[in-house]
């Protein structure tokens, strides 16, 4: 029982990192791409895309996309690197910032599928990931 609690909290570690790595490089791509370029353009959005929401320009959300799902990320994922005693909570965290990063796309109306069901996914299992890790921490204390 303990060697398969052990390969699951493994699998979930790993997993959290290649997801974490996934989204901060992506969210950063994608913050970069509207900062350099406020109006969306440059990376196909159109201005319109923003009609339903409380931003003029995709400046702000780039910021906040950025710091949230970028910054964030890569910083829980080198954490969890060094093994800190908060892994499990630092990548349920992240799930759920994704998850209501996601929904408030959707609110807005920015639903857009290509995007919006893989983030989705990331996001659950972001929260999976971090309940097996939380599961494996709480048998071992």
């Amino acid at each position: 029982m303990s060697s398969d609690l052990n390969n699951n909290y493994r699998r979930a570690r790993t997993g959290s990192l290649v997801l974490l790595f996934f989204l901060g490089i992506s969210a950063l791509a994608g913050a970069l791409g509207m900062i350099l370029d406020p109006s969306g353009e440059g990376m196909g959005m159109p201005p319109e895309l923003l009609d339903k929401t409380p931003f003029n320009s995709f400046l702000i959300p780039a910021i906040i996309l950025g710091i949230f799902n970028g910054i964030l990320s890569l910083v829980f994922a080198v954490l969890i690197l060094k093994r800190s005693p908060w892994s499990s909570w630092l990548v349920l965290f992240q799930g759920g910032v994704l998850f209501v990063w996601m929904t408030a796309e959707m609110f807005m109306d920015l639903f857009y599928a290509l995007l919006t069901i893989p983030y989705y996914l990331v996001a659950l299992l972001l929260i999976l990931c971090g309940i097996v890790m939380h599961k494996f921490r709480t048998i071992q204390s």
